[in-house]
């Protein structure tokens, strides 16, 4: 009677484990659907952009039909093995990763060093994969990769014209992942003066140009009265990311102005350097 009941128990329970059914190479024989295990073991999570379809998940340890399998080890493939065998499976990893990005904020079009230590045994000639995500994208693309050197620390450095816009970065090796840090990036930000030494009431043109482009965006064009800065203009970038405007100082004395660029989703808030005009009575 005992054995009985167990048998129905364990019907009842295999009733409930979810089944995922592996898609076939074209061309390929159909694949019988196979057991994904209901347990995971949490150990190792699968970096972003690792394997296929496993991007910040816990890859499950599949063993014979029924059962899981137990440990402190993952799985280094996706896919449920055949009955009977497991995944292959590697260590844990232990030891740290450490990322840093200078200069940040940066400048854009200037060059960014990304560099940190890997804490871990072996250190030495270890290699490090760079992940970057832009602004406006949604995941992480890798864009370099290189070795530690004999005390653990790795160093990319990105040459001018690279880092454009705010991004986020980080590092792995092996098993480990860095932290993610988020770069901020000033836009270069134009503001040139047909003269710098008129008289008042003439009429001085300024122009300027914005990198990386924000057509359409409003630059401000701030004049200072003390220590206090105030919007004398409002011009609109061209399709070329560029404005022109004109002005006509009523009063003699110094005159210092800037362009500033508002905070978006490319870039942090940025200005040009100040221009300081002579202004004759």
């Amino acid at each position: 009677m005992r054995r009985s009941i167990v048998l129905i128990s364990l019907f009842l329970a295999a009733a409930t484990i979810p089944v995922l059914a592996v898609a076939a190479p074209a061309g390929a024989a159909r694949l019988s659907p196979r057991l994904v295990c209901p347990q995971i073991e949490l150990c190792c999570p699968v970096p972003p952009n690792g394997p296929p379809d496993t991007a910040g998940a816990t890859i499950p340890c599949c063993a014979p039909t029924g059962s899981c399998c137990t440990g402190t080890t993952c799985c280094t493939s996706a896919t449920c093995c055949s009955p009977g065998t497991c995944c292959t499976t590697v260590p844990c990893p232990s030891g740290g990763l450490t990322i840093a990005s200078s200069p940040n904020p940066s400048t854009a079009g200037r060059k960014v060093v990304i560099s940190g230590v890997l804490t871990a045994s072996p250190a030495s000639g270890a290699q490090v994969v760079l992940w970057r995500e832009k602004a406006g994208q949604s995941s992480f693309h890798q864009l370099a990769q290189t070795t530690t050197d004999s005390s653990g620390r790795y160093t990319f450095t990105l040459k001018p014209g690279t880092v454009m816009a705010d991004q986020a970065w980080y590092v792995t090796s092996g098993a480990l992942r860095s932290a993610t840090i988020d770069e901020q990036v000033r836009a270069l930000v134009g503001l040139v003066p047909s003269t710098r030494s008129l008289m008042a009431g003439q009429s001085v043109v300024f122009t300027g140009h914005v990198t990386p482009s924000h057509a359409g965006e409003v630059v401000l064009i701030e004049q200072r009265h003390g220590g206090t800065w105030h919007v004398m203009a409002r011009p609109r970038l061209s399709k070329g990311s560029s404005y022109s405007f004109s002005h006509r100082f009523a009063t003699s004395g110094k005159a210092e102005l800037r362009a500033v660029l508002g905070l978006d989703s490319r870039n942090v808030a940025s200005s040009s350097p100040t221009v300081t005009l002579t202004v004759k009575p």
